[in-house]
């Protein structure tokens, strides 16, 4: 599923949270390099080995008119120096039964995984066909 503006409003803490993270994560690294390097030098390769900040977040989310009910929506918020970045999933899987970070981590990831290998052998083997002909 796609970011909107809601989704990002509702999940707004959890992505503050993230940028915090990032930020205090990045300070000492900032610190090193600025004592090895002049200030006018692009630092910007080593910004790239801070760890990305990874929070997972439950939104109880319904579109304005394609859905006919409100569903569980679980997000990943991925913030690096570069950016923020969000993922989606929509789950029928109560909140009270998985955690979002395993039901996104656990159960959604390997689905993925799996569809993406039978697409790329379903595509090797239409290739496989057409050169055979």
């Amino acid at each position: 599923m796609g970011t909107n503006s809601q989704l990002k409003l509702r999940a707004s803490d959890v992505i503050e949270k993230a940028k915090h993270e990032c930020s205090e994560n990045l300070a000492p690294i900032t610190e090193l390099m600025d004592s090895f390097f002049q200030k006018d030098e692009d630092l910007e390769e080593f910004k790239k080995l801070v760890p990305i900040s990874t929070w997972y977040r439950s939104i109880c989310y319904k579109t304005e008119s394609s859905w006919s009910c409100h569903r569980r929506v679980v997000t990943k918020i991925c913030y690096r120096s570069d950016g923020l970045k969000m993922r989606h999933v929509v789950t029928s899987l109560p909140a009270s039964k998985i955690p979002p970070s395993k039901l996104y981590t656990d159960k959604y990831c390997p689905r993925g995984e799996m569809e993406n290998r039978i697409k790329d052998r379903t595509y090797a083997k239409t290739l496989y066909i057409a050169y055979d002909q």
